[in-house]
């Protein structure tokens, strides 16, 4: 069984992981230019990343239900009379 307070900080590492793989993804093609988008060459690497880094994210739930999970979470554990 797992803890209480460990689906937020899961939900929290997903979300940010999700973001950065975005960034590098975004970033490298960038970097690259038309050779970013190429299926063959030097690009081939780029290009299969900024394809299939979406794939886990998708089966583990979208940006926006990861990151709500986690505020939740995080509001649950402020005491009662915590003024935000």
């Amino acid at each position: 069984p797992q803890s209480a307070e460990i689906g937020g900080r899961i939900a929290l590492f997903k979300y940010a992981t999700t973001r950065m793989c975005h960034l590098v993804a975004d970033n490298a093609v960038q970097v690259l230019g038309g050779r970013g988008v190429t299926m063959t060459g030097m690009g081939r690497v780029v290009e299969t990343f900024h394809r299939v880094y979406k794939v886990p994210s998708v089966y583990g739930g979208s940006e926006e239900i990861m990151a709500d999970l986690a505020v939740r979470q995080a509001i649950k554990a402020f005491p009662p009379h915590a003024r935000l």
